[in-house]
Order: structure tokens, then C-alpha cells, then sequence
């Protein structure tokens, strides 16, 4: 066999291997899901997989896979599996748990707005770099899931009446001692004809059965008769207990039920009165998954 047929022989193959990337590239149209996958209080795993419609007969390494939020890196690629005779892929993501909660403090710090980006470092052909960056804006407003309200009812065999709620906002107020801390303004309204001191009020949030906030006033005020005012509670989250109430959320299917309970004193005619004036359950949900997959199907 002549040099030059060898060589023609070879430059053939190597026009119809690049011929047939190309097309599958252009053709291969990807469908990649993440799903969560084993989780505990320390760790979430995220796998990832997909299929082509054809194999890409392309060597591919990956050497880095990250997944960033507020600028803090909360997972990381533990396994990558790709044939390049293959059509399926796959990876699995490891999430730490304890910098998610950082980075969702971040979160709340950033008025509820951030960034989430995937990071995909490898290489192609062995040498050719690859360098993969997807972004998406997050903006849920999660605290106002936390807004409630309470009618007003009768006290003292009806000669009084307790003050309503008729709104609760909450706003970032910095961290103490391992804890972020809310300051909610409870909106509250006095139908009684004449003023009613409130205070002393004391605030108890569960989710999933674990207690993660709590809080108390910080002085009295006196609602007008007839009239309005807003008091003011500190509210501290455990950011420590966070964890353990993210894995079950996640088992949950992104689902959890929180419960709260707010007391507070009043003065009503003269009479100190404990009120009870919140006790709510209420289910709370997120799409954390679904952002995930629409950062995938745009990238």
C-alpha cells in the first residue's frame, strides 16, 4: 500500500467523523432533567440526566461542575457518566447543605433578589477547553408567604373586643449570635371605642415540627380608638436548625407546613388580657427544581 493512499485513507475518515459531529450536534437534540436524589441534613444530591437523539462519538472530560447562588458555591459534580458511543448521560450534583443556608441568608440580605449559575469546566477531544457558564436572575419573595391576618373577637363575655390583624410584612434586620433576624410589623386594628395598650407579644414559628424563629417586641404602643398602629417584633430564625428543615422539605416535594403562634398582652379597661392572637397553619411551597430545569433547557 502506497504512503499516499494511507494518507487519503485517513483524511476521508477524519472529513466524515467531523461531517457526522457536526450534524449530530446540530441534531442531537438534548432533554436533560434534574431531580433531587438522596438527601439528608448535611448533603442533597441533584442528578442530572439526559438523552440524544444520536451518540456524539465525541471524547468529552469533565473536570469541574459547580452550582452557585448569591455567589456561594452550595453544590458540586460528584460523578459524570458519558460514552461517546452512548445517547444517555448523566451526573449527580452534591449540595452542602449549610452553605445553601448561608446562601439563602444572602438571599434575604439582597432583598430577595439574586443569581443562580451552573459552571461547567472539561475539555473536548482531550484538548479542545470547554467552558460553560449559565445564569438565571432568582427573585421569589418568600417573606410575604409568611404575611397572615386575624379577625378581631370577643373578650370578656363580649363587652370588649380583642384588636384585629389586618396585615404583617416582614423586612431584613442583619444576624446576631448564629441568627438572621426579621423585623415584622404587625398591622393592627382597635374596633373598641376607646385606646388599647398592646405589647409583650411573643412569636413561635414550627416548620415541619422544628422550631425555627421566634420573637418578641420591642415596646408597647397604644392603639387609637377605632384607629390603628403597628407593632413591632424581632424575629430570630435558627439558622442552625435550617438544615434538617430543608432535607425534609425536599422529601417533602419542595412542600412544607408551618405553624406559628402569636401572643401578646392588652389592656382592655383596665383589665390585662393574654391574647392569643394568631395560630395558623399554612403550607408552603417552592419550585427550586423547576428553576433548575429552566436554567438547563436555556443553556
Amino acid at each position: 500500500m502506497k504512503w499516499g493512499h494511507l494518507i487519503l485513507g485517513l483524511v476521508l475518515i477524519l472529513l466524515i467523523w467531523t461531517a457526522y459531529v457536526a450534524y449530530a450536534l446540530a441534531t442531537a437534540s438534548p432533554e436533560i432533567r434534574a431531580s433531587w436524589g438522596y438527601v439528608d441534613e448535611k448533603t442533597t444530591e441533584i442528578w442530572v440526566e439526559g438523552k440524544l437523539s444520536k451518540p456524539l462519538l465525541i471524547p468529552l472530560k469533565v473536570e469541574n461542575l459547580s452550582l452557585s447562588f448569591m455567589g456561594i458555591e452550595v453544590a458540586r459534580g460528584a460523578r459524570f457518566d458519558y460514552g461517546a458511543t452512548k445517547r444517555g448521560v448523566g451526573m449527580v450534583l452534591v449540595m452542602d447543605n449549610e452553605k445553601l443556608v448561608r446562601s439563602l441568608v444572602a438571599y434575604l440580605k439582597n432583598d430577595q433578589t439574586g443569581e443562580a449559575r451552573i459552571h461547567l469546566k472539561g475539555s473536548l477531544l482531550w484538548a479542545v477547553p470547554l467552558n460553560l457558564n449559565v445564569k438565571q436572575t432568582v427573585h421569589e419573595d418568600i417573606l410575604s408567604k409568611l404575611n397572615f391576618t386575624v379577625e378581631s373577637r370577643e373578650v370578656a363575655g363580649g363587652l370588649v373586643k380583642s384588636p384585629a390583624l389586618v396585615g404583617t410584612t416582614f423586612e431584613w434586620a442583619g444576624e446576631r449570635d448564629g441568627k438572621a433576624i426579621l423585623m415584622a410589623h404587625l398591622k393592627l386594628h382597635n374596633p373598641n371605642g376607646f385606646p388599647v395598650p398592646v405589647g409583650n407579644a411573643s412569636f413561635e414559628v414550627y416548620a415541619n415540627g422544628v422550631k425555627v424563629m421566634e420573637g418578641k417586641t420591642l415596646k408597647t404602643v397604644v392603639i387609637p380608638a377605632k384607629g390603628y398602629a403597628t407593632l413591632n417584633v424581632e424575629v430570630y430564625i435558627d439558622e442552625n436548625a435550617l438544615p434538617g428543615v430543608w432535607a425534609t422539605h425536599v422529601k417533602n416535594g419542595e412542600v412544607s407546613m408551618v405553624k406559628g403562634d402569636l401572643y401578646l398582652d392588652a389592656t382592655l379597661l383596665g383589665v390585662n388580657y393574654r391574647i392569643k392572637l394568631v395560630s395558623y397553619e399554612r403550607k408552603v411551597e417552592t419550585n427550586i427544581l423547576g428553576t433548575i430545569n429552566e436554567m438547563l433547557e436555556s443553556g
